[in-house]
């Protein structure tokens, strides 16, 4: 007879160990760049990164894998 619980037996694979961390490499990511587009003189550009950067953190994309 089958077994009815769907627990998942094995490990995790390394995508969803790395998921919840990618919002908060993406900001850090964007802000090295806008600090250093900043202190080398690029105001315009430092600019343009910051706004795309705050455009990007309000996205939010859900993929449903269907098996």
């Amino acid at each position: 007879m089958t077994p009815l619980d769907r627990t998942r037996t094995g490990t995790e694979s390394s995508a969803a160990r790395f998921y919840p961390w990618l919002p908060v490499l993406t900001t850090l990511a964007t802000l090295a760049t806008v600090l250093v587009l900043a202190l080398t003189g690029n105001g315009t550009a430092a600019a343009t990164v910051a706004a795309v950067g705050a455009t990007a953190g309000g996205l939010q994309i859900t993929v449903h894998i269907r098996r």
